[in-house]
């Protein structure tokens, strides 16, 4: 049986979906229209350059609970 995931561990897309129950489009119309990149998101390639827009997108769990609170 698998853990449950550390609620304060950055997740990448399919976690955040496991959590939130957010479909991709809805993630990314989060992420383009309401989520301030470096707050509730980051981009990290696999060379570290966090200005890439390629590569990884870690999502901020808490961040983005405390977004839906505050709405």
């Amino acid at each position: 049986m698998l853990s449950p995931p550390v609620l304060h561990t950055p997740l990448v897309e399919a976690g955040l979906t496991a959590l939130t129950g957010l479909g991709k489009r809805q993630i990314e119309n989060y992420r383009q229209e309401c989520w301030i990149e470096g707050v509730h998101f980051k981009r990290v390639s696999p060379k570290g350059n966090s200005e890439s827009k390629r590569g990884t997108t870690w999502y901020n769990y808490p961040g983005i609970n405390k977004f839906i609170q505050d709405s």
